[in-house]
């Protein structure tokens, strides 16, 4: 069978490594220097140069592919999208884009192509445990997903260190956020929330609102629903501090004599201090709870997933790209194998309830020793009828 990778970057060679175990695969990017780092981590692929939004020149490359998956910046997501779709490819996708993915659905279902988005650890396997936690219960009183890219130790001043794109990092503090509280969608500040949360295996970390919830607003019924980031204790309250001078902000401003933009300036200055470098002993680590409570029959029950992972010695990835990769290319198997035969664009909390799919999804992580524990709390008859 044959894989097509859209974007060469850090996971999309995790992306492409994972599918060359049992596909052909083809990586495709508009670098030439990205293409070749792929090259020279996953001996054997094919490569092209190609935009990820160029029908004309997509067409050929993904002519005869069985599978698509991506990962492009942002900016670009709907589009690359769209663009597959209409080229007629079954598509799963990382890329974390603004547009509402779902509204390409009658496209995708028009041309009978199956569409996974926001496939990847969180967004993505968030959603597909969220979901499956949902279809085992009748009612959903909170669902929440508390997850964090973090270094494996503190490191001052910003006790952090970046394992994906600095902007996109800093988006996180600036977005508004929605969240769910009784029933009704609501908005609030980005950092809101804020408590300490202890985490077995790591210690003490402090979570807060971000914007992450995404589809799962629309398509989970809950009482409350909400994401929130982790990070290690004193990391927010420096954020708040350089986002309420203006660091933030994307407007052009004149800063000593000079017209700038302030992000641009911000992330300059932090991503050397954030930098994560492997060869100097830096490692990483990904953490992730997902709690969805409610009711079945006259029962109270809690359903929790637990991850903790860690960088990977044997591969040299981040854990922060390998769990995201390689959740991506598990369900881009998935649909090549036809455990996912529906068509449209299918958010991964819409699938949960297939009780084949999510076995296979939960083995295929183990095989590669990503270790999501699951535990189930019953309180019998709580409700009499």
């Amino acid at each position: 069978m044959k894989a097509v990778q859209i974007g060469g970057g850090l996971v999309g060679q995790v992306i492409a490594a994972d599918m060359m175990k049992d596909f052909e695969v083809t990586v495709l990017d508009h670098d030439a220097d990205a293409l070749g780092e792929v090259e020279r981590k996953c001996p054997g692929v094919r490569t092209a140069l190609a935009s990820a939004t160029d029908p004309d020149r997509l067409a050929p490359l993904l002519g005869d592919a069985d599978i698509v998956t991506a990962g492009v910046p942002g900016r670009l997501g709907f589009e690359m999208m769209k663009t597959v779709i209409n080229l007629g490819k079954n598509l799963v996708d990382i890329s974390f884009m603004a547009e509402d993915f779902e509204e390409l659905n009658g496209l995708a279902r028009e041309k009978g192509v199956t569409v996974i988005p926001d496939m990847g650890v969180a967004p993505g396997m968030s959603n597909f445990l969220m979901g499956r936690g949902a279809s085992l219960l009748d009612e959903v009183e909170d669902a929440f997903v508390f997850v964090g890219g973090i270094p494996a130790k503190a490191f001052p001043p910003f006790n952090y260190q970046v394992t994906w794109s600095p902007k996109d990092c800093i988006e996180e503090f600036t977005r508004p956020v929605t969240i769910v509280k009784d029933y009704r969608q609501e908005v609030v500040e980005a950092t809101s929330g804020l408590h300490l949360r202890d985490v077995p295996g790591v210690g003490t970390l402090e979570a807060f609102y971000t914007d992450g919830l995404r589809s799962l607003a629309r398509n989970i019924r809950a009482r409350n629903l909400g994401e929130m980031t982790l990070r290690w204790p004193g990391h927010v309250e420096q954020m708040r501090l350089l986002r309420s001078m203006g660091l933030f902000e994307e407007t052009p401003r004149t800063l000593g004599g000079k017209e700038v933009i302030p992000l641009e300036v911000a992330a300059d200055l932090l991503f050397p201090m954030w930098k994560m470098e492997p060869e100097k002993g830096d490692r990483d680590l990904t953490v992730m709870e997902v709690d969805v409570h409610g009711f079945r029959g006259p029962d109270e029950m809690t359903l929790s997933w637990r991850l903790l992972d860690h960088f990977d010695e044997k591969t040299w990835n981040t854990s922060m790209s390998r769990c995201t990769g390689c959740s991506c290319a598990i369900f881009a198997r998935a649909v090549a194998h036809g455990f996912v035969k529906q068509k449209g664009v299918l958010p991964a909390e819409t699938l949960a309830h297939d009780d084949a799919l999510y076995h296979f999804v939960m083995e295929e992580h183990r095989k590669r020793r990503i270790k999501y524990t699951e535990s189930i709390k019953k309180v019998l008859n709580v409700r009499r009828p």
